[in-house]
């Protein structure tokens, strides 16, 4: 039996392709969720997969970060595989575990997903670091009160959110936060 796995990050993802994918090469079961790939931890449907899965079934996804998106995830899981003896495929990419070039394709692409990861999770620090030293992250009050009360007197006049939170050199979003908390409390 063909048992497919098809995971979308978020809910506001769609898993429609990947369903009618896996139907098309003759998945009989599909188990399908929406959850982070990072890590195979609280994803009930991929455990539930894995557990339905028999000897001789193959384990199907699209592509490989639909599965895992790190080496050591991946691994683990053509593990719990292997010890059912139940074959591996990834359609995409086409990766097969019953062949050897299958094999040693999902060590290398494996390898590369999580090198990509590591890439991006480098990228997103440095972007941090960057955007402390420009002081986007400081704790300080963006606004004093009495800007804040400058602000809604602004307001009124024919300037947007927009323009006067370019005056004040805060974000739209930063400058409607100050407002509103300031007219709950009269402060903050």
């Amino acid at each position: 039996m063909l048992v497919g796995y098809a995971r979308v990050s978020s809910t506001g993802q769609n898993l429609d392709s990947q369903i009618e994918a896996l139907k098309n090469i003759g998945c009989e079961k599909i188990f399908m969720e929406k959850k982070s790939g990072t890590n195979t931890i609280d994803r009930l449907e991929l455990k539930n997969a894995l557990d339905f899965a028999r000897e001789g079934d193959t384990f199907v996804v699209t592509r490989l970060d639909r599965c895992s998106r790190s080496v050591p995830d991946l691994y683990k899981i053509i593990e719990i595989l292997k010890n059912k003896n139940v074959s591996f495929k990834a359609i995409n990419q086409n990766i097969d575990t019953t062949t050897s070039t299958g094999k040693l394709m999902l060590g290398m692409l494996s390898i590369i997903a999580e090198f990509e990861n590591d890439l991006r999770r480098e990228r997103q620090s440095e972007g941090i670091i960057k955007a402390k030293q420009l002081g986007k992250f400081n704790k300080e009050k963006s606004l004093t009160p009495n800007q804040v009360e400058e602000i809604i007197e602004l307001q009124k006049t024919n300037m947007t959110n927009q323009m006067i939170a370019d005056k004040y050199n805060v974000g739209r979003s930063t400058l409607l936060k100050y407002v509103s908390e300031f007219k709950k409390n009269k402060t903050f």
